[in-house]
């Protein structure tokens, strides 16, 4: 009975500076949250806090965790909000698609204000050696916003797609569509839920950020990108990539999914979308070698597009993979497909199980 209790003691110890250290690491972040609002007004985007705490939220733990411990996180969170709120009845806002530029910027300048805040978290979590408690304290500390605001319907629509967003392969955080409604003060005598009461200060300039980010490795990148059709019109297109980074790590993805489109065209163009956006997202400089069979994208694809290689209505795709090879260095070649070239042969068997299957 001695040396149960004596070994329960360490154990109980552990526990209780756990969940001390939990409270202190929450203490410094919500603290971080409290004057944010001055910056965003200053900046124009005090309008847009939560959806840029949202971007905060999912980009400090796509830059701190793998892929699959984030679908872990975002499973674990949707898990425990219960109830509906509300406003699980108002539909996800909608925005024109001439207006959708600003507003995505002016997501991302509220992100990157809110981020110079949580930096100087991280700077004093380090200081008291709490640093490790930095991206799931952030995620917490946002959903506690965000869950009074939004409603815990939304909130879970949000994880929603994320998730889904992973599991498709796309490393980044989803532009979610908050609620066109939100959700109404509690009923008195109810309590809200605990969260960092974010408030106005008296105004005082600040300088246009430069976000702080986790630095990122260069990387290089060949792959192999390519669709095929089945009587029915729909397309699968299947993207392949081995990747090799400066820190010596070699990784391979496989991206695929299928999309109405008779002839082709628009899956063979979503498919170079998304090996760009795969390779280029989380390097700071990339050196990407794209082979696919569509000739005709690769002259739309190289050097801002041959002169009309680009139909009207693919604009977003070409703009996105435009930007991209602005900053990193992009090949594309005409390859035909090959069953004895591993890439080539990898793309036609995700073809295959989907057209098949």
């Amino acid at each position: 009975m001695s040396q149960t209790a004596t070994d329960d003691a360490p154990a109980s110890d552990r526990e209780g500076n756990d969940l001390k250290d939990r409270k202190r690491a929450r203490a410094i972040v919500n603290e971080a949250l409290l004057g944010v609002t001055t910056p965003l007004a200053n900046r124009g985007v005090v309008q847009r806090l939560l959806p840029g705490l949202w971007q905060v939220a999912v980009n400090v733990a796509l830059s701190c965790y793998e892929p699959e411990d984030v679908l872990a996180l975002l499973k674990d969170r949707s898990r425990g909000i219960v109830g509906e709120g509300t406003n699980a009845d108002a539909p996800p806002r909608t925005i024109a698609d001439s207006e959708m530029p600003a507003y995505v910027a002016e997501v991302q300048l509220a992100a990157q204000t809110i981020m110079e805040s949580i930096d100087e978290a991280l700077d004093r979590l380090r200081e008291e050696a709490l640093e490790d408690r930095f991206p799931e304290t952030v995620f917490d500390a946002s959903l506690q916003v965000l869950i009074p605001a939004w409603g815990p319907h939304h909130v879970r629509r949000a994880l929603s797609e994320q998730s889904a967003l992973l599991i498709r392969g796309m490393i980044s955080p989803c532009n979610f569509m908050e609620p066109s409604r939100l959700q109404s003060a509690p009923a008195k005598g109810k309590a809200a839920p605990e969260s960092p009461k974010i408030q106005a200060e008296s105004p005082k300039p600040v300088p246009l950020p430069s976000p702080p980010q986790r630095e990122k490795v260069a990387r290089t990148v060949n792959a192999y990108a390519a669709t095929d059709l089945s009587p029915t019109g729909t397309a699968a297109w299947a993207v392949v990539m081995v990747s090799h980074d400066d820190e010596g790590r070699t990784e391979t993805r496989e991206i695929s999914g299928t999309m109405v489109d008779p002839n082709g065209r628009a899956a063979s163009i979503r498919a170079l979308r998304e090996c760009v956006m795969a390779a280029c997202e989380s390097s700071l400089r990339a050196t990407l070698v794209v082979e696919t069979p569509s000739e005709q994208c690769v002259r739309a694809a190289s050097e801002g597009g041959a002169p009309g290689s680009r139909l009207p209505g693919e604009e977003a795709a070409w703009d996105e993979i435009d930007r991209a090879a602005a900053v990193h260095r992009i090949e594309f070649r005409v390859a035909r497909r090959a069953l004895d070239r591993e890439l080539s042969e990898r793309c036609d068997r995700l073809l295959r199980k989907h057209l098949e299957g």
